[in-house]
């Protein structure tokens, strides 16, 4: 029996190490739980390493560089890094946002909003809060959730008069540029949430304002556009026929 004992403890203890191992410096309470590894062993190996307690149940080595994505996502678990957040992650834009910006479920109110860092959305819609969730890599090779590239294109879309400009057009002909874009699951979101009409204009826009080399020929070429189109989405065609050559800047810079 002792022998036994002995051998799974061991066991558990090769397993701690090698979570760590790959968590390449840290180890969490919820991973323990989820190995079904009992948790006072978990405090034996925080003791014997020397760890540092980052949060609540997330301890790592003295020497690990703090993944701040990590760490938020850790402490709550049901966030999906969104909107600029997830244009960051997907390298779809160099701006680091300067609070996390994430979407959680109905109702899902880990904290006061007023005393964090982050940005919240709350999706009131399971169908559409679960859409488009992916794992991907952190600057640091940490794995986080996030929502995937043409989720974040439907959301910014959909959200357009509360998304800065150059951010807007920068995601777009980012999007447009990745060699793992997906427009048939585009517009399928788009779909989904009842954009449809938003999206394929918008993307429409671009292709148009993508194949455009200066100045005159935007303008020109822009005018019988849109008076052969008729456009209902809500883009504000004034301000971007007022706004060509910003976006042409944008567009080829």
């Amino acid at each position: 029996m002792y022998y036994w004992l002995e051998t799974q403890v061991e066991n558990n203890y090769s397993k701690i190490k090698e979570l760590f191992r790959i968590n390449g410096g840290y180890i969490t309470r919820r991973q323990i739980d989820s190995n079904n590894i009992p948790s006072w062993l978990l405090t034996d190996f925080v003791r014997r390493e020397h760890l540092q307690k980052i949060d609540k149940g997330f301890y790592a080595d003295e020497n690990w560089l703090q993944d701040d994505f990590l760490i938020f996502q850790y402490k709550y678990p049901k966030i999906i890094y969104s909107y600029e957040s997830a244009l960051f992650l997907l390298d779809m834009t160099d701006n680091l946002p300067a609070n996390f910006e994430v979407t959680g479920p109905k109702n899902y109110r880990p904290f006061n909003p007023k005393d964090s860092e982050a940005i919240v959305h709350a999706d009131t819609k399971d169908e559409t809060y679960n859409l488009g969730i992916t794992e991907i890599n952190t600057n640091l090779g940490n794995t986080v959730k996030s929502y995937n590239a043409e989720k974040t294109i439907c959301d910014l879309i959909k959200r357009q008069d509360h998304i800065d400009s150059e951010t807007f057009i920068k995601a777009l002909r980012n999007y447009v540029k990745r060699s793992d874009k997906n427009t048939n699951r585009l517009m399928e979101y788009a779909s989904i949430m009842r954009i449809t009409k938003k999206v394929s204009d918008t993307m429409m826009l671009l292709m148009f304002l993508s194949h455009l080399r200066n100045d005159e020929q935007i303008k020109l070429r822009w005018l019988n556009y849109v008076n052969k189109n008729d456009f209902t989405s809500g883009i504000d065609f004034n301000d971007i026929m007022k706004s060509c050559e910003s976006i042409t800047e944008i567009l080829y810079e």
